[in-house]
């Protein structure tokens, strides 16, 4: 049996068991989309048919992704939701749901604005949407959006948002700032004026030494449509010499900056599924809903990726493969090795069908 094969049938097992309702000619499609994307970590449709072991022509499966990718009856919502339920499974309900909200390019002259969920020293996709654009912001409509969507997903969970200086905007801060049990962190620019000791100044003008970082409680934020209270914290970068801001709603500056360490997590991610995995910002694709397809399969195979990194640990085959005195291969990274190990000894692969909890091992990788 080939490789194809068999990692063909390990996640045919697991898309049975978690998909039992997705209509059985997409579920294949899906099946042979998520193994060509292990194998050959390339998401031109092209290449990812090379690497599936298909009965009939390449150009036949290739013609088979165009189908799906272009098929309006495949709903990503519904159809990757039941991934968000394994993801959120496995961890504790007492603990919020460390989120981060970033954009990158996906495909051709598309955009993906994500939600991605912190695991270990990675993020995991959570909820996406995929708009025209080679660069630039999403708009605050479609942040709301998608910040509504993630809400519906996990309404009675506690979460902490962290996200850069693109969802400071008044109306997703004052959004954050209705719903209960949600805390967050978001940078912001140094021009935006707010209203502090009495009168409206920029954040830059602020009178801050070199070195100094602060933390604002009760600020009105941004004087053209004033949220409040808010508060502001202001940390200082050495390396570029300047002050960063931030909004929040959490109440100190320990806290503040504590959690949002965690947003670079996605960056990670965005990593992974470009250059460092899938490639996916080179795909020729220009539809959005095209784009999302494909990129729910991109994630899919991510998730199997992790997956399998965390089992190398929990196995113990983490020993014989990598140094073990510190961690220096990501979960992600440590998954591709693993598969291609049990590949290579023709030895069993773990089906995805649960993901271990974050506190069931360790792994750091700085």
């Amino acid at each position: 049996m080939s490789d194809a094969d068999r990692l063909e049938e390990v996640v045919a097992l697991s898309l049975f068991k978690l998909l039992p309702k997705l209509q059985p000619d997409n579920r294949t499609t899906l099946i042979y989309l998520v193994v060509g994307l292990i194998l050959g970590r390339e998401v031109q449709l092209a290449k990812i048919a090379e690497q599936v072991n298909y009965e009939y022509k390449e150009s036949s499966l290739e013609e088979r992704f165009r189908r799906f990718v272009a098929n309006h009856n495949v709903e990503v919502a519904v159809t990757f939701s039941i991934f968000i339920k394994l993801m959120l499974k496995g961890l504790d309900e007492s603990q919020p749901l460390v989120l981060s909200i970033d954009s990158s390019k996906t495909g051709g002259e598309c955009l993906t604005l994500m939600v991605s969920l912190g695991y270990k020293s990675r993020a995991l996709p959570l909820c996406w949407v995929t708009f025209k654009g080679k660069k630039g912001h999403s708009s605050q409509q479609v942040q709301l959006t998608l910040l509504k969507a993630v809400k519906a997903l996990v309404p009675d969970r506690p979460v902490i948002l962290l996200g850069d200086g693109e969802f400071d905007g008044s109306q997703v801060v004052t959004w954050l700032e209705a719903q209960p049990g949600w805390q967050y962190v978001c940078r912001t620019a140094n021009d935006v004026r707010v209203y502090h000791q009495g009168q409206w100044l920029a954040l830059k003008d602020l009178p801050l030494k070199p070195g100094q970082e602060t933390f604002l409680s009760q600020v009105a934020f941004t004087e053209s449509q004033a949220v409040e209270p808010v508060n502001i914290l202001v940390v200082w970068r050495g390396a570029e010499k300047r002050h960063w801001f931030f909004v929040t709603n959490m109440a100190t500056q320990k806290e503040a900056k504590y959690w949002y360490r965690h947003r670079f997590k996605i960056e990670t991610l965005f990593s992974d599924i470009k250059g460092r995995g899938f490639k996916i910002d080179k795909g020729r694709l220009k539809d959005p809903a095209r784009v999302n397809r494909l990129l729910m399969a991109v994630a899919i195979a991510y998730i199997f990726v992790v997956f399998w990194g965390v089992d190398a640990i929990l196995s113990g085959t983490i020993r014989q493969m990598v140094r073990t005195d510190r961690f220096v291969h990501s979960l992600f990274t440590l998954g591709f090795k693993y598969i291609h190990r049990l590949l290579k000894k023709c030895l069993p692969i773990p089906p995805l069908l649960t993901l271990p909890a974050p506190s069931s091992f360790e792994h750091v990788v700085l």
